[in-house]
């Protein structure tokens, strides 16, 4: 057993010994989610930091009345103007999120589910909840909205509700460990309580509170079925423990990539023994089941499903692969993660390879961020541009090559015939979304990077790709959606109305 097999073990015991504190459930640092959190990546520091300790607690006590006050006006305001008109009885729940793409020729629509949304409205109640704190995206959710049964799950909420909410975090809200806990014989105990009071003090933990509140009041339209993006976080253990108990059908739809770093969707043997979840978690595609099952602990039911997110050319259930254009256009993409904290280093690795050379570089940000923002915070040589979207259908005839960490763009690429690579900055982000792949050298360091810039500027980058092979990748990694796919929904809502 390596050290973050044993790191994900010994968490899953502190879980364990907290069973039953609701503060336990609804924390991020137990559940695991290390890209919030960073604790693994802590820990393996032996030497502890006392000095870097008292700085982040003493930043997180500062800035904790102040986060605390801003969300809550946050919430009063979303609530006060985003109150559902009516609510139907046993509808289908979706649970999705508002982003800035859920914004579409002025109208809106849901950016994750998509079509099955759609379909299914013809034939059931459906109510689309949708999530943001943005008051930027809540306001123009306001002035879009034209459907009764898409809400702002926090207009679910009433003022006196909200003030139970933050009661209860404010008291409640901090996980203190009793215990020691020891990794490789090492004592890790402060480590872990460092980063469970931070879940506390940044308000990490404080989405699974709000989703307590939003989940009973939904149950009493007793919904058929409640479905949401799985990703194994604290607060979908809330929801479904909720749910659970209210014996109501709930569905995780892995529609996210995900890579090893992501502990939260390889729960171990004693998670799976401990922790709610849905009755059933459907995927993308046969890798990400595949995957799942080979790397965790599952005692329900994973089957393939459908990449709702994909609107690329399909014939007979198969994705069809576009044959790259070989030319070189000496213009490559790096398309980012939605780590903000990797962009600056990231830029200025690529500033030291490619900056001034005849290449052009696009900087692809996450669509959670701005281009005006982030250009204030960094300065870009003349070849660099940050861009948001781009034309995927002249992505072969436009870019060389991409390179991506920590999403699924890279992927996306081949089926548009263009090669892709993993930049893991020399082993610094060891992000794998390339899985059950072999047909190149898929993560580069910076060496690496020097060696594609040469190739380019020589003219001698090869640009083929083998056709077949890809063709035969793509389609066990993403599964078309089909009428079938909607036909095999609706049987699992059926099968359990029937049970």
């Amino acid at each position: 057993m390596n050290i973050k097999e044993k790191y994900s073990n010994l968490i899953s015991q502190v879980a364990s010994d907290n069973l039953g504190n609701f503060a336990a459930l609804a924390s991020p640092t137990l559940s695991k989610q290390e890209t919030v959190t960073g604790l693994f990546e802590m820990i393996k520091i032996e030497k502890n930091n006392n000095f870097l300790n008292v700085f982040l607690i003493s930043i997180g006590v500062i800035k904790f009345i102040p986060r605390l006050t801003y969300m809550f006006f946050r919430l009063i305001f979303i609530s006060a103007f985003n109150k559902p008109q009516t609510l139907s009885k046993n509808s289908i729940i979706f649970k999705t999120w508002l982003v800035p793409r859920s914004f579409i020729n002025g109208n809106i629509v849901d950016d994750y589910f998509r079509k099955l949304i759609l379909e299914l409205e013809t034939n059931f109640n459906v109510i689309v909840s949708f999530t943001s704190y943005d008051i930027e995206l809540v306001k123009k959710f306001k002035i879009n909205n034209t459907k009764q049964n898409y809400i702002q799950s926090y207009g679910l909420l009433s003022f006196f509700d909200i003030l139970k909410l933050f009661t209860e975090y404010i008291f409640k809200g901090h996980l203190d460990i009793k215990l020691r806990y020891y990794l490789n014989k090492v004592d890790v105990t402060n480590k872990i309580k460092l980063s469970l009071l931070l879940d506390y003090l940044e308000l990490r933990s404080f989405d699974a509170y709000a989703e307590k509140y939003k989940t009973e009041i939904l149950i009493k339209t007793e919904p058929k079925a409640f479905i949401y993006i799985y990703e194994n976080q604290s607060w979908e253990k809330v929801v479904c423990s909720i749910l659970n108990k209210n014996n109501i059908y709930t569905i995780g739809y892995q529609s996210s990539g995900f890579s090893p770093v992501f502990l939260n969707f390889f729960p171990t043997l004693k998670d799976s023994e401990i922790m709610p979840t849905p009755n059933i978690i459907l995927t993308v595609g046969d890798n990400f089941t595949k995957y799942l099952n080979g790397n965790g602990n599952y005692k329900i039911p994973l089957k393939t499903f459908a990449a709702l997110r994909f609107d690329y050319i399909a014939k007979m259930g198969k994705y069809i692969v576009e044959k790259p254009n070989l030319k070189i256009h000496k213009k490559i993409i790096y398309a980012f993660s939605v780590h903000l904290h990797q962009y600056k280093p990231i830029i200025d690795d690529l500033k030291e390879v490619f900056i001034n050379q005849d290449i052009t570089v696009h900087l692809k940000i996450h669509p959670l961020y701005k281009v005006h923002e982030l250009e204030k915070k960094i300065k870009l040589p003349t070849n660099f541009k940050f861009i948001t979207n781009i034309d995927i259908d002249l992505l072969k005839d436009s870019y060389d090559f991409i390179l991506f960490n920590d999403n699924s763009f890279g992927i996306e690429a081949l089926l548009q015939g263009v090669k892709s690579y993993q930049y893991d900055r020399n082993g610094l982000f060891i992000d794998d979304r390339f899985m059950y792949f072999d047909l190149w050298k898929t993560n580069l360091i910076l060496q690496d990077l020097k060696s594609l810039r040469d190739s380019l500027n020589e003219g001698n980058y090869n640009k083929s790709l083998p056709i077949d092979d890809i063709d035969t990748y793509i389609n066990l990694m993403y599964k078309p959606y089909t009428k079938e796919s909607l036909f095999y929904f609706q049987d699992l809502l059926k099968l359990n109305s029937a049970a």
